[in-house]
């Protein structure tokens, strides 16, 4: 990989930023959510909709792939397949998950993907909660192209553009953002993320899939619209 570490350096502090600056936090919160994330009806939906064109030998990868949850259990599923994950944080990397022989996680910057990853040989790729948090997600749009087989499903689960009164409302049930308790700090962290999380609508996601040669397969809703769920064809 012939990334330069500034950049990568520079990513793995902007990740750890958006994650509140607690990276044991971040770690531990996305651990606790797999489970919630990745149900029957997650996996009914990746059955019908990501790994209809699979076949034996196939690379299957995980982008923004935490400690390795979702890596394990696509090692576990197809046993026939090569399956990788890629990640930057350092605190996600720190205790990964015990791997099977067939999947490995490595250390790249999705902004601008080093990874050497075969062209045409990966059958299905994941970016869940992934692209809100890069400076921009073309790159990454790009290699996975590459990356993936002609037939490959690419799915993207993330964050999109909500009005402010749903996400406040969310983040503060009650009156609490009007209390002289809620400190300044907490407050600019809420409306930061505001920003990040509000950085695309899923049209904008579905337009650079397709103006980069991707076709769109299934586009839908999720947590009241505040997410989207959109598989994409490599043609």
């Amino acid at each position: 990989m012939n990334k330069p570490l500034q950049s990568l350096e520079a990513t793995q502090a902007s990740i750890l930023k958006h994650h509140g600056g607690d990276g044991s936090v971040a770690r531990q919160r996305i651990t606790e959510h797999y489970e919630r994330r990745h149900d029957a009806d997650f996996w009914m939906f990746w059955n019908d909709k990501v790994a209809v064109n699979h076949q034996s030998g196939d690379i299957i990868m995980d982008l923004g792939a935490g400690i390795g949850q979702f890596v394990q259990d696509c090692a576990l599923r197809y046993a026939d397949a090569h399956v990788i994950g890629i990640e930057v944080a350092p605190y996600m990397l720190h205790q990964p998950l015990a791997l099977p022989s067939n999947a490995q996680i490595v250390i790249d910057d999705l902004n601008a993907p080093q990874a050497d990853i075969p062209p045409n040989s990966v059958s299905m790729v994941m970016a869940n909660m992934l692209v809100h948090e890069l400076t921009q997600p073309m790159k990454m749009f790009q290699a996975v192209r590459r990356w993936l087989k002609v037939g490959g499903r690419f799915c993207v689960i993330d964050v999109v553009r909500q009005p402010l009164q749903d996400y406040l409302q969310r983040r503060y049930p009650n009156t609490e953002m009007w209390q002289d308790s809620t400190s300044r700090s907490e407050l600019e962290d809420a409306f930061e993320h505001f920003l990040e999380h509000n950085r695309y609508h899923p049209e904008d996601i579905v337009f650079m899939l397709e103006s980069g040669g991707f076709q769109l397969i299934s586009r839908e809703p999720l947590r009241n619209g505040g997410q989207t769920r959109i598989v994409v064809e490599k043609v």
